[in-house]
């Protein structure tokens, strides 16, 4: 894919979005009403987000909570190219209440850059909702967001709260409106 692309492949899974960026591009404070997971692919980037600087270089994985404030900056000439999915918080909350057999509480990815082997179920996850040739295998791509889920969300010490600053609460009523 040639720099300074963002694609968003179709997925097999309602409330799941499929990214995929190459971009020398710096980002400016934003957030996302989703929880993010990806993989940084190419390259390296810094962040700021709501638990502090972190950067990310290739092969690592990356989290967002829905609510977070969040930037990127490339760390080096040429950018950087990742892959990300988006998943809906109720998909989240699916996944985790079949993985405890019940709701217990509220879940966060708690690492913003992930150096644990997650990568590799990341991909699998990845491939599975992307697919083309398989689009009817959900069974597959559930399993494997479950596995991928379990393995890298914690609980939360208290319940996220999804707040939008004022402005952008205001612009999203007027669009609802």
């Amino acid at each position: 894919m040639a720099q300074g692309r963002f694609l968003m492949p179709k997925t097999s899974m309602p409330g799941v979005v499929a990214v995929v960026a190459d971009s020398d591009r710096s980002f400016p404070r934003h957030m996302h009403d989703q929880f993010g997971i990806g993989v940084i692919e190419r390259g390296a980037q810094k962040s700021l987000s709501g638990r502090g600087m972190v950067e990310a270089a290739a092969g690592q994985v990356i989290t967002v909570n829905p609510g977070e404030i969040h930037d990127g900056i490339p760390l080096r000439e040429g950018g950087r190219a990742w892959r990300m999915l988006y998943l809906d918080i109720d998909i989240v909350r699916d996944v985790i209440a079949d993985v405890c057999e019940k709701d217990r509480g509220f879940f966060e990815f708690a690492y913003p850059v992930d150096a644990r082997p997650l990568a590799e179920r990341f991909n699998a996850v990845f491939s599975a909702v992307t697919a083309k040739e398989r689009p009817g295998e959900t069974l597959h791509s559930d399993e494997t967001l479950l596995m991928l889920l379990a393995a890298a969300m914690e609980t939360a010490a208290k319940p996220p709260v999804v707040t939008s600053p004022d402005t952008i609460r205001r612009a999203k009523s007027s669009i609802d409106d």
